[in-house]
């Protein structure tokens, strides 16, 4: 939440607030960004993914982790979250086929986008999950299943492990 003085706020200054609270936020990670292979921009993004994937604050450095390694393995990262964000689609019904394959700049799930972070961040994106992607757990798995209802995450190496689960 942001406050201000007035209801006759200017868009330069809401900008420059919300810029100065990201800085604040960022600030003590400096060092550690500054040594990761990712960019600011690009620990942003994963953060916002892993902000919409999974509910548990606790398994967001895991998915995380995940999309690292997918994309280390130049595989797309499978988010329907993504896809999602890419069609301005709620998760009132299913994807579709056609709507996974897709080409666009935000549509992890489009075989061209193997290896690749969507153009940017898709949402806000809470200290958790900036903590969560500039400290990535050391989880070797590929994939992952977010159970809404029992808010538990399974992580799975192997496809074949994650498509039984799947079913």
């Amino acid at each position: 939440t942001y406050r201000f003085d007035s209801k006759d706020v200017t868009v330069k200054e809401i900008f420059n607030k919300l810029i100065k609270q990201m800085d604040n936020v960022l600030t003590p990670y400096k060092e550690k960004i500054e040594k990761s292979k990712f960019s600011v921009h690009e620990l942003l993004t994963l953060a916002s993914i892993a902000e919409l994937e999974v509910n548990i604050e606790k398994d967001r450095s895991d998915v995380v982790k995940v999309f690292m390694n997918r994309l280390d393995e130049k595989m797309s990262l499978g988010s329907d979250i993504t896809t999602r964000y890419s069609i301005k689609l709620d998760d009132t019904r299913p994807l579709y086929k056609s709507e996974y394959n897709k080409v666009n700049a935000y549509n992890t799930r489009s075989s061209s986008m193997a290896g690749k972070l969507p153009a940017g961040p898709i949402g806000m994106i809470s200290k958790v999950s900036i903590e969560a992607s500039v400290n990535p757990s050391d989880i070797d798995a590929l994939y992952f299943i977010s159970n809404i209802k029992t808010n538990e995450t399974f992580f799975y190496r192997k496809y074949s492990d994650f498509e039984k689960m799947n079913e």
